[in-house]
């Protein structure tokens, strides 16, 4: 909870420096045009760029949007996948001996207890590092006991194995999707374009006698609104966006393995 309340407030705050960012933007192109006395053959020019500025704008906050929501849809998904390979293996483990069980599903109990655990301490990635190489150490122990016992039962590999393959398959696709994010220079790009928008709009405002404060509100509020909404799904464990529902289903599964 700790971690979640630092990086929500870390988000926050750059929100917050972006919308400074976007006003003085605003400002400094409206100071501008005053200064220079743009003349009024000189206005429609900007109107056309404003215009094409504006619809590019809306074209990659849009293309964000849509890959965040992917991404986000993407981690649901794969808590799901995960909650089925684990369940899977689970009721694999019932075809063998029962004085082999107890000790393979205590394996399994604290390999799921630690994949809950490192997607718990997100956005703290040094913790989640921690507990995934636990649980990655887990899984291979469970690996080589059920390997040691195929080796004693020729037939069962089929039955068994693929199970526990596709149970790491899934831990590692999870991970990739934590450490896979909006490209840097797209996000940059976005973010310079907010601030071209932003000049655009300042220039524009120097038509009239007065600095229009209500559009530049609501320009400021909708892009920065966008861009942290971009922002939250990208990293659903720093904001209002989560995978709570997703990850429930872990945790009812561990209820079940008793």
């Amino acid at each position: 909870m700790r971690h979640w309340i630092i990086a929500t407030g870390m988000v926050l705050g750059l929100e917050l420096v972006l919308a400074l960012l976007l006003f003085l933007a605003i400002e400094m192109a409206h100071r501008y045009a005053l200064k220079k006395k743009l003349a009024s053959s000189q206005l429609p020019s900007a109107s056309v760029v404003s215009g094409v500025v504006f619809s590019l704008m809306g074209l990659v906050l849009a293309f964000s949007y849509s890959e965040a929501a992917r991404h986000l849809e993407a981690h649901r998904q794969l808590v799901v996948d995960e909650a089925n390979a684990i369940t899977n293996v689970w009721f694999r483990i019932d075809v063998l001996p029962a004085s082999e069980q107890p000790p393979l599903r205590g394996l399994l109990r604290q390999y799921l207890d630690e994949r809950i655990q490192a997607h718990q301490m997100l956005p703290d990635v040094e913790e989640f590092e921690v507990h995934r190489a636990r649980a990655a150490g887990l899984q291979r122990q469970f690996w080589a006991e059920m390997v040691k016992f195929t080796d004693k039962a020729p037939g069962k590999e089929v039955l068994l194995l693929p199970p526990v393959l596709l149970m790491a398959d899934v831990a590692s696709q999870r991970t990739l999707a934590v450490r896979t994010h909006i490209s840097s220079p797209a996000f940059l790009f976005m973010l310079g374009l907010a601030l071209v928008g932003a000049s655009l709009v300042g220039v524009t405002t120097a038509r009239g006698p007065s600095r229009n404060w209500p559009y530049r509100l609501v320009f400021v509020g909708v892009v920065s609104a966008a861009i942290h909404v971009v922002v939250d799904m990208e990293y659903p464990r720093t904001g209002i966006v989560s995978t709570a529902t997703a990850d429930s289903l872990l945790l009812e599964l561990r209820e079940t393995m008793r």
